[in-house]
């Protein structure tokens, strides 16, 4: 007899709705720590993950487990950018060249019982999408035989990679900006505050080294540490405002945050572009309906999919053996969102 959510509910004294959302990953409400290691356990003794891999095994004998996993805890498949990516892995496991036929999962770092997860589908091979620590990466070497990375901030640990530089994207920000005579640039977005947490994230350094090239000064003042989302966008651009100067260039680690940002300098009555410049990174759909129009670099998000596809079905059908690291071009997008400094 299979075991429901009813049953698990009913021994762990929670409603059948808890069950779910802690099982399924969810977490718009998240329940307490003590509830959700209560839950997964009474789930375990009860078999229900072994039911779960029984059923999937029985349907599944002659196909590759694939999986995605979302290795940020403050980003998933809800946002645009990884979507676009995620529509490009599943694009290319549908059409793959090697006709193979593929289960595919997906997975966030962050939800109750991915260990027990993980451990009971046996992934032949995933995708990783996001930044994420040194120990997490150490961890699903481990648990998984064979993984891709896929982003804009490569990890170099000996895995094969599919990326977009992050880091040659902002250097090519900063060039841009500085042809129009800005030289007092603010940057708004993860900074090296959050290691060693996050190891791989390569956009300040690129900030930090644009300037330094270009012979430009570092101005702590018109820098903000904060995670990629437009509320943090938004409340960061207020904190640089509160002080006695102000950059006349603002580069943001992405579209996300460049959304927060532009709606905080429209109530702040700074004029766009005439007074601050602003670029994103990662031309999100919605980077092109802004007021003014958002410069960004285009990073080709469903191809880097579609390509980590190819390379990880490669692997594991060991049709290479040494570390890939496929490096694919981006582009500036120049649209309304800056002008020259004004004499």
């Amino acid at each position: 007899m299979s075991v429901k959510l009813k049953d698990i509910a009913r021994e762990a004294h929670v409603s059948i709705s808890t069950v779910s959302r802690i099982l399924s990953g969810d977490t718009s409400r998240k329940a307490n720590d003590e509830t959700i290691e209560k839950v997964i356990t009474i789930a375990k003794e009860l078999g229900y993950f072994e039911d779960k891999t029984h059923k999937i095994n029985a349907q599944m004998k002659d196909k590759l487990n694939i999986g995605c996993i979302f290795t940020s805890d403050h980003e998933s498949f809800v946002s645009p950018f990884f979507s676009k990516i995620l529509s490009g892995i599943q694009d290319g496991l549908l059409n793959n060249p090697f006709m193979i036929d593929c289960r595919f999962y997906t997975f966030n770092l962050i939800q109750s019982g991915l260990d027990f997860s993980l451990n009971d589908i046996q992934l032949d091979g995933a995708i990783i999408l996001g930044r994420t620590s040194l120990e997490v990466i150490h961890r699903l070497k481990k648990q998984i035989p064979h993984l891709v990375y896929c982003g804009v901030n490569p990890m170099n640990q000996g895995i094969d990679e599919v990326f977009c530089s992050a880091y040659e994207g902002v250097l090519k920000e900063i060039e841009y900006l500085t042809e129009f005579g800005h030289t007092q640039i603010g940057y708004i977005g993860p900074t090296d505050k959050q290691e060693p947490a996050i190891f791989n994230e390569q956009r300040y350094k690129g900030f930090i080294d644009g300037l330094t090239k270009n012979n430009l000064p570092i101005n702590k003042n018109f820098v903000e540490d904060c995670y990629l989302n437009s509320a943090d966008g938004y409340a960061s651009v207020q904190r640089i405002y509160q002080s006695s100067s102000f950059p006349t260039a603002i580069v943001c680690a992405n579209d996300n945050v460049a959304l927060g940002a532009l709606k905080a300098l429209h109530e702040l009555g700074i004029n766009l572009p005439n007074d601050v410049s602003i670029v994103g990174f990662d031309n999100i759909e919605a980077s092109s309906f802004t007021n003014p129009s958002l410069t960004t670099i285009d990073v080709p998000k469903f191809e880097l999919g579609t390509i980590a596809v190819k390379v990880l079905l490669d692997r594991i059908k060991k049709g290479h053996k040494e570390q890939l690291k496929v490096q694919i071009p981006f582009s500036l997008v120049k649209r309304d969102s800056c002008m020259g400094v004004k004499k």
